[in-house]
């Protein structure tokens, strides 16, 4: 790759980055057809748009659909299930870790530099697994899909635990009076935000699931990220895993997940991993079985 390609793909780069930061510091959510619009403007210097739209309109169309079946999950669900992740978090810790965190850490109307952190690694749930995809695809096609087969397998697998289990997370229950009251730090933290702005996007017509605790997607996608990183290149792998713990210590800390939902997410992860590794052993296997056959049959 010449000089001037590596110029245009760092801008292509920064580019999305920076489109990416000044979204969520406006609390727009970077929806995945949002993202799929500015990269699209993003590659139009590369010369890849054909290439661009052949690859990611089939994945933006399996994410818009588990987005809708995501938000049928009230209408089709009814009976959510509140105690069994508190038995859970109480068995391993004594007590629910998302009370023992704000109780040493937080303080009202006093916003830490973790409590920024934790928020920003919370929301980055919205933009990092598709600037992940998008770094794939700029640098192998191949592995951009294999990662995004093992995104798909995650949500869709957790959109069925989502339906046939749907749990309440500790906000909710706090709210309702079922565990001690957690603190608000996400409305403490954003309210030093900029001011929001309205992106258009055709995920405002989707409904939200709130009982969908369980797996957490929030613990589940870094996880993916990391093992498909490490899959190809392990030593920058390892300097991921500071964001990795980073989400997962925030997804506690804010009170949107029990570790047990925590602790599923990752298990689901990795079985999606395992299940893309797997099939692609099989697809590598088989067509050295028919190579090699092709050619005793032509001797």
């Amino acid at each position: 790759m010449g000089l001037y390609e590596r110029f245009l793909l760092g801008g292509a780069v920064l580019y999305m980055v920076g489109v990416s930061v000044y979204m969520l510091w406006h609390r727009a959510w970077f929806s995945p057809d949002q993202f799929f619009f500015f990269a699209f403007f993003g590659v139009l210097l590369l010369g890849k748009t054909r290439q661009f739209l052949f690859d990611w309109i089939p994945i933006m169309l399996l994410l818009f659909g588990y987005e809708y079946l995501r938000g049928l999950g009230p209408v089709l669900t009814k009976n959510v299930n509140i105690f069994p992740m508190i038995k859970a978090d109480k068995f391993m810790f004594g007590e629910i870790p998302s009370i023992r965190l704000q109780n040493a850490l937080f303080v009202d109307n006093v916003t830490h530099w973790y409590d920024y952190l934790a928020v920003i690694l919370y929301i980055s749930h919205f933009v990092i697994p598709m600037m992940i995809a998008f770094l794939f695809w700029l640098d192998d096609r191949k592995h951009f899909k294999e990662y995004m087969a093992g995104l798909l397998i995650l949500s869709y697998t957790a959109f069925i635990t989502y339906m046939l289990y749907p749990a309440m997370p500790p906000w909710m229950a706090s709210n309702l009076g079922y565990i001690p009251p957690l603190k608000k730090v996400m409305d403490q933290v954003l309210a030093n935000f900029a001011t929001p702005i309205d992106v258009p996007s055709v995920y405002r017509f989707f409904g939200a699931n709130l009982v969908a605790a369980v797996p957490s997607l929030h613990a589940a996608y870094p996880w993916l990220i990391f093992l498909f990183v490490f899959k190809r290149l392990k030593k920058i792998a390892l300097l991921l895993l500071p964001y990795v713990f980073g989400v997962w210590f925030s997804i506690i800390y804010l009170g949107e997940h029990y570790v047990i939902d925590g602790i599923i997410g990752v298990i689901y992860a990795t079985i999606a991993f395992i299940i893309i590794v797997r099939f692609r052993t099989i697809i590598r296997v088989t067509k050295s079985f028919k190579s090699g056959l092709s050619y005793r049959l032509r001797v």
